[in-house]
């Protein structure tokens, strides 16, 4: 799952997921997250990540807002979500799905054989340490690990909204460095850390959608550093006050990795 752009650009490092988290908000996140542009899905069709006859370990699943477009497109899929609930509503949205309730950092990767690992909006969270090195050795020879996230808040798109949301963040008290938000953790560099994968390539889709205050809220409010009711009256309060609904401008970032266990 994710944070916003105001969470890229502060450098969080959350670690390992708190479950909680998004237990919480099961009911709402599916309906409160966009989808991904359908670029993406064509990019991992073409790349040899998913499609028919591909075993596919997804980290993190959540609700299924990647799993179902992963089962669609021919790929017997292995989820793996924390949240009891979260799987719950996980396994009613796709039953093609094999779902395992569990920490990926607890799973018994090595009884398991995968052609590609997936974590849509899901590996900031994850001991990146202690779990690339059971991926490498789960996926096949030159297996491949696919890792995306949403930059909610185009930092080259500035809007009278998003000015709005830049102050709200502002007035915080913090002290956490800010970072590009244009390379969300976790980055190519924590990826390839260790050896274990090597980037292939790093795909960008910009995109735009239209989002009236209540949905604003609603999404903001699935953001893991948004948890502060004030601040979502704040946002919500700076939505409605735009002519019309907000154009959000959004940028979904791939990375692709190649597993090197096994080269010589």
């Amino acid at each position: 799952m994710s944070g916003d752009r105001a969470e890229a650009r502060r450098g969080k490092n959350v670690g390992m997921r708190d479950p909680g988290l998004f237990e919480s908000i099961a009911a709402s996140y599916r309906a409160a997250r966009p989808d991904y542009p359908s670029e993406l899905y064509d990019t991992l069709v073409q790349q040899g990540v998913i499609g028919p006859g591909r075993r596919v370990l997804e980290i993190g699943a959540g609700t299924g807002e990647a799993t179902g477009e992963l089962v669609r497109r021919g790929g017997a899929v292995f989820a793996v979500e924390p949240g009891p609930e979260l799987a719950a509503r996980l396994r009613q949205a796709c039953p093609e799905a094999s779902v395992l309730v569990s920490q990926i950092e607890d799973v018994d990767l090595a009884a398991h054989r995968f052609d590609s690992v997936v974590a849509a909006t899901s590996m900031h969270w994850v001991d990146l340490p202690t779990v690339l090195p059971r991926l490498g050795q789960a996926l096949e020879q030159g297996g491949l690990l696919a890792v995306w996230r949403t930059v909610f808040g185009d930092p080259r798109v500035q809007t009278p909204f998003r000015r709005a949301v830049d102050e709200i963040v502002a007035g915080r008290d913090e002290t956490i460095p800010r970072t590009d938000p244009l390379e969300p953790r976790p980055t190519v560099a924590e990826l390839e850390a260790g050896s274990r994968f090597r980037l292939v390539r790093t795909w960008e889709w910009p995109w735009q959608t239209d989002l009236d205050a209540t949905q604003i809220r609603a999404l903001f409010a699935t953001f893991s550093d948004w948890q502060d009711q004030a601040e979502l009256d704040a946002v919500q309060a700076a939505a409605a006050a735009q002519p019309g609904p907000v154009t959000e401008h959004y940028v979904t970032i791939l990375h692709l990795l190649r597993s090197t266990t096994g080269e010589t």
